[in-house]
């Protein structure tokens, strides 16, 4: 391979994930620097002295969303002294400069109760500045008297601050879901922050979703955001769409499905739902009741599963559903299994059937673990060493012993381990034939990767700022995006909140279309042989996974495919001289990497992945 290899992580992420390390794991402390968060307790010291540093600003405001260091740290160092220092931090709020208008703002919201004497003059700052961190300091404060500006300003809000709204605020919310003049933009918004939150929330939301629900179905025609002109019915589709002619059901109904099985008690209005026919409701309808493990989704399930279009979405639904769906799902599934067209096709069954459990399945997966296509091998180790084959342990030990010193595919062979982990309760060493490469951590942004004489060079780099023409032009809060790619007159739009999971949206005028929530990580979309493909992964304490996801378009209809699994979590990629894409993943502790310690070092896999979704493990690279 020629050229360097691209990390798809930004560079703050990787200065944050270096904070949180430090303070979790205990990297070494040093004197601060400005471009160091890692070090900053000893930025100022007492209110003057951080105070003067709040208002340290260095050249033009760039416009980022992440304050600059020394706004940072002074914030947070104000934010532990008393309430005595808040008269100080009023004033800032009007200050000429951004930065220091956030900063004060991030300070009072690091002293909550502290600061609620600046409720009013946080309140006026909001109003003059929506986007700015005022909603910031007056979620933090939960303070009632922020709900009718939080329904004023709400497009102009930051989504991220809308999720960490208190028990007293989050309501609001909900206030706009009811209201029924509400335009679709708005309630793609709350519909968003609200799935987002649904884990945090209190129970008394599910029956309150419930009643909006069914009064919604309760109507002869159903209701959608009003002014809006709706043509006739477009062709059905797999995805969720949301747009103006986008029933209000189908809104509610996707927030309920965000509480996956604490949902369920919703499960007969959402098949209500389902009954009414309307194809811009039944795909939510369908997922939010696959997202309660309900019965009931099953046959649709199978259904979308003998449509082409539609089988990418069948197969995690299937897999999702587990054992509600067997055994009328094994049949179909072995039979993809054996006559798919595409090696993700047979590889998403065989992780499907891993799921159902059903005992049938065993000889076709072990079959599978040979089969000629390393994505299809992968799988069927991975479904054979799942919890529903656990009765079948003693029988399937000898492969995963086999497979762990013999099998080509790095993925095969680390399915392989964990199966082994889990039924030993101990740790287990890769062989040697499956040893894997190793990185050392450089200094600043670049590291190396070794293998043998030759090495590949990896980089952080920001993420690109948004573009300022084309389709991508009016996303929210593009700024903050992990994927913003154009596609046309489309863009596609990933945002990656890290265990907290993300989403792969297609954004179009007047339309949303979702292609994956809440569990993705998208980090990257990089074309391979003409297609889009979007990276994604999480690194996460001990261990880490990813995968790629093709993005295709058929007859006006988006949808995302679950192309290849990867070993670990992606860490670096490129794409060498034939067009096919290298990465690099790993599954380490986030210590060894981001401290540096001396000596660390930490196991990886470099692949290649073919135009068909093959996974060859690359053994030996060209110096560039």
């Amino acid at each position: 391979m020629e050229g360097e290899v691209q990390s798809g992580r930004p560079r703050w992420l990787a200065g944050l994930v270096c904070a949180v390390v430090a303070l979790s794991l205990g990297c070494p402390r040093q004197t601060w620097r400005r471009d160091e968060v890692m070090t900053w307790e000893g930025c100022c010291k007492g209110a003057d002295a951080c105070l003067a540093l709040l208002q340290d600003v260095h050249g033009p405001d760039s416009g980022e969303r992440w304050l600059p260091p020394e706004q940072q740290c002074a914030a947070w160092k104000l934010g532990r002294e008393g309430e005595g220092v808040v008269p100080r931090l009023i004033p800032l709020l009007r200050h000429g400069d951004r930065r220091v208008r956030g900063g004060a703002a991030l300070a009072l919201a690091s002293m909550e109760e502290k600061a609620r004497q600046a409720v009013p003059a946080l309140l006026d700052a909001y109003e003059r500045e929506p986007g700015g961190m005022a909603l910031h300091a007056l979620s933090s404060l939960d303070d009632a008297r922020a709900a009718p500006a939080i329904v004023r300003h709400l497009m102009e809000s930051p989504t991220s601050t809308l999720e960490q709204l208190g028990p007293t605020l989050v309501p609001v919310l909900l206030d706009v879901l009811e209201n029924p003049e509400s335009s679709w933009e708005a309630l793609v918004r709350v519909r968003y922050v609200l799935a987002r939150r649904a884990s945090m929330l209190t129970e008394n939301f599910v029956p309150r979703l419930r009643t909006l629900l069914a009064r919604e179905l309760e109507e002869s025609t159903l209701r959608r955001p009003p002014g809006t002109s709706c043509p006739a019915a477009p062709a059905p589709s797999c995805e969720a769409i949301f747009d103006g002619c986008t029933p209000r059901a189908a809104y509610v109904a996707s927030v309920l499905a965000a509480y996956e099985r604490q949902g369920a008690k919703a499960a007969p209005e959402v098949s209500q739902g389902l009954q009414r026919a309307d194809v811009r409701l039944t795909p939510v309808a369908l997922q939010a009741l696959v997202a309660f493990e309900s019965p009931t989704a099953v046959p649709e399930v199978l259904q979308q599963l003998a449509a082409p279009e539609c089988r990418a979405r069948a197969l995690t639904s299937l897999a999702s559903l587990g054992p509600v769906a067997r055994p009328v799902a094994t049949e179909p599934l072995l039979r993809l299994l054996a006559t798919g067209k595409e090696g993700w096709e047979r590889a998403r069954a065989a992780e499907a059937l891993g799921r159902v459990g059903d005992a049938a399945a065993l000889k076709a997966l072990r079959q599978a673990v040979y089969e000629p296509h390393s994505e299809v091998q992968a799988a069927a180790v991975r479904a054979l060493g799942s919890y529903a084959f656990r009765a079948h342990a003693e029988e399937l030990e000898p492969l995963f012993q086999q497979v762990l010193t013999t099998h080509a595919s790095p993925v095969a062979r680390s399915y392989a381990r964990w199966a082994l982990q889990a039924l030993s309760g101990e740790e287990v060493r890769p062989a040697s034939p499956s040893e894997p490469a190793s990185v050392l951590p450089g200094r600043g942004p670049d590291w190396r990767m070794c293998q043998g004489p030759t090495s590949i060079h990896l980089h952080w780099e920001k993420p690109k700022a948004p573009s300022h023409e084309g389709p991508c032009v009016d996303v929210p809060e593009a700024d903050s995006a992990s994927v913003l790619e154009a596609m046309g007159e489309a863009c596609l739009v990933g945002r990656d909140s890290g265990e907290f999971g993300g989403t792969l949206e297609v954004h179009e005028a007047g339309r949303v279309t979702v292609l994956e929530e809440p569990h993705a990580n998208p980090l990257l979309a990089v074309r391979v042989h003409g297609t889009l493909v979007v990276v994604e992964g999480l690194a996460h304490l001990f261990g880490g996974d990813g995968r790629l996801v093709r993005v295709e378009a058929s007859e006006g209809r988006w949808r995302a495919t679950p192309w290849v699994e990867l070993p670990g979590a992606p860490l670096a990629h490129g794409l060498d001289k034939e067009g096919n894409l290298i990465v690099g993943t790993t599954e380490q502790r986030l210590d060894e990497i981001f401290c540096g310690r001396a000596g660390a070092s930490a196991p990886v896999h470099v692949l290649r992945v073919t135009g068909d979704g093959r996974l060859i493990a690359v053994s030996r690279v060209a110096r560039p």
